[in-house]
């Protein structure tokens, strides 16, 4: 057995996650459990692969419906959007797994396919067929190549904004040192958009290092144990200068564990704009076990746990600027983004 407080930063992301019914349950039938498992290992050698397609999604309507993308993979590049719902691979029913990998094969021994599959895919009232070939790769690396595909920059009117979704927050030194060079490349811009939609890892300091001057002001946590109780000290401070430029950050409903408190944290300066919807408010604790020869995650709600001296399980972030983003709406055009950009044309 294994367990992880998410405040020390790891998080899954699925609204069929819910704290109606504590503790709810991931099995390896779920794409989430790959997640939370690539996340949560010791070693890099220990994190599972899978043959994927770089989506996020749940069940909706005889199908799956897709929640996010990430840049870059197979599902990216055919032109998969958020609110597409995937029907059919190959004439058989989709499954998020078992669509590309062995169902009869536990999930440590799945084996990378080299097979093109054929996608249908429903945006709205038309249906599309899709040919792609997945990527084999654990999904703590994919949200890693993923955050690194979504940099960009751009100008609106005279003003340089820079744009990077956070797939995943990592404490490891070589992450930390990306996420370092990331700032640093985007430092000459006027201002900053972080999407913390979707968002999964761990909060690590450093992370808030690099946009505050010092510590002081950073949240304090109390009704805890373990990694949480030290997590404020469990690293130097960064050494690149912090970034002191307008920012806005971008949340939603699956944005739970760490990137939600980086959010909270961030939302204290005022140069800080927090735009899209509530995040969840799930910092409890997940344990691996075996039901009946079957590998599960169970999750515990942290009700005792206090950021700041408040309750923070299941109330989360509210954003300053609440802007709706319906699955319905599969258009290119991004309200939230949109409005991230306006909020800091506002500011800079």
């Amino acid at each position: 057995m294994f367990r992880q407080c998410l405040v020390s930063g790891l998080i899954v992301a699925s609204s069929q996650l819910t704290l109606a019914q504590p503790p709810f349950v991931i099995g390896s039938d779920d794409l989430n459990f790959y997640l939370f498992q690539a996340f949560q290992a010791a070693t890099a050698t220990k994190r599972l692969p899978l043959n994927h397609i770089g989506v996020q999604v749940e069940e909706f309507n005889g199908g799956f419906l897709v929640t996010a993308v990430l840049e870059g993979y197979p599902a990216h590049l055919a032109g998969i959007n958020r609110g597409d719902i995937i029907e059919s691979v190959d004439g058989e029913p989709y499954h998020p797994i078992y669509s590309f990998n062995d169902a009869e094969s536990a999930a440590s021994e799945f084996t990378a396919s080299d097979r093109e599959f054929t996608l249908l895919v429903r945006r709205d009232e038309s249906s599309t067929n899709l040919a792609l070939r997945p990527v084999f790769e654990n999904l703590f690396d994919s949200y890693r190549t993923a955050t690194l595909n979504s940099i960009q920059e751009f100008s609106a009117g005279n003003k340089v904004i820079g744009y990077v979704r956070l797939w995943g927050l990592s404490r490891s030194s070589t992450d930390l040192v990306s996420y370092q060079n990331i700032i640093r490349e985007l430092d000459h811009c006027d201002g900053l958009i972080f999407d913390l939609r979707s968002s999964v890892g761990y909060l690590d300091m450093q992370h808030l290092d690099l946009v505050f001057p010092n510590r002081s002001r950073y949240f304090s946590i109390t009704g805890a144990s373990g990694p949480t109780r030290s997590l404020s000290d469990s690293t130097p401070i960064a050494i690149t200068a912090s970034y002191r430029k307008p920012i806005a950050i971008l949340i939603d409903a699956h944005t739970k564990g760490g990137p939600e408190l980086f959010a909270y944290q961030l939302d204290k300066l005022e140069r800080v704009r927090t735009l899209g919807t509530g995040s969840a408010g799930h910092v409890g604790d997940f344990t691996l076990t075996t039901n009946d020869g079957l590998v599960e995650l169970r999750y515990q709600p942290a009700g005792e746990l206090l950021i700041d001296g408040a309750s923070f399980e299941g109330i989360g972030v509210t954003p300053e600027i609440e802007v709706a983003y319906p699955y319905d709406q599969t258009t290119r055009s991004d309200p939230q983004y949109e409005a991230a950009v306006s909020a800091l044309l506002g500011i800079i």
